[in-house]
């Protein structure tokens, strides 16, 4: 299996994305009772309400996150990173800064 183009994964800048959207997220929830009382609130709801700048950087982090997949697939793959747990995914116990 070739390595596909993994190298352009900018790390730094996923946590930083993924940290921005736990917050912004929890902040949503706190502060927007309508979105709480949604029967079936899903991630797109959440999505609708941010700026169109929050919704560019949102597009980002969604490239990133599946280039991370990617990333953490070659890894696994190839016996390296972290383990997989299914209905979880790739776990590292040492880093539970994001998601």
């Amino acid at each position: 299996m070739e390595n596909i183009n993994l190298e352009n994964f900018d790390e730094e800048r996923y946590k930083e994305l993924n940290t921005y959207f736990r917050i912004k997220i929890e902040q949503l929830l706190q502060t927007n009772p309508a979105l709480q009382e949604l029967p079936n609130l899903q991630l797109s709801d959440l999505v609708d309400q941010f700026s169109d700048d929050d919704k560019e950087r949102w597009e980002e982090f969604i490239q990133l996150d599946k280039l991370k997949m990617q990333v953490d697939m070659w890894n696994h793959l190839n016996g390296n990173g972290t383990r997989f747990q299914p209905g979880i995914g790739f776990t590292n116990p040492e880093d539970d800064t994001t998601w």
